[in-house]
């Protein structure tokens, strides 16, 4: 999981271990798998997803193939910069630890 999700998740749920998933639903916090099934079980589920977009069945991302990252076009995926006037190299801060962005076309 990326480092800057992880904390962002502690900070909001107030633990030290975060396991997935966890729900947010317009930035409301849900629960984790077991309510989510519960929820769509129920019917709730789809009353509280009315508002989002819906994607025609079958539409995938023609760039990242709905994965919703993509190697980070800076740095290359190596998460470093070389400077020509500089002698060490510098960390990438646009990507995540994993050389990684997301994607400019499906995730805005």
């Amino acid at each position: 999981m990326d480092a800057a999700y992880r904390k962002e998740l502690q900070s909001i749920l107030k633990v030290r271990k975060v396991t997935l998933p966890q729900v947010f639903i317009k930035g409301k916090y849900i629960g984790g798998a077991d309510v989510i099934k519960s929820m769509f079980e129920m019917g709730e589920l789809a009353k509280n997803l009315d508002d989002f977009p819906r994607r025609q069945p079958g539409f995938v991302c023609n760039s990242c193939g709905d994965v919703r990252f993509v190697p980070c076009g800076n740095c290359n995926e190596s998460r470093k910069l070389f400077e020509d006037d500089e002698v060490f190299v510098k960390r990438c801060f646009e990507c995540n630890e994993n050389g990684l962005i997301r994607c400019p076309y499906c995730c805005d």
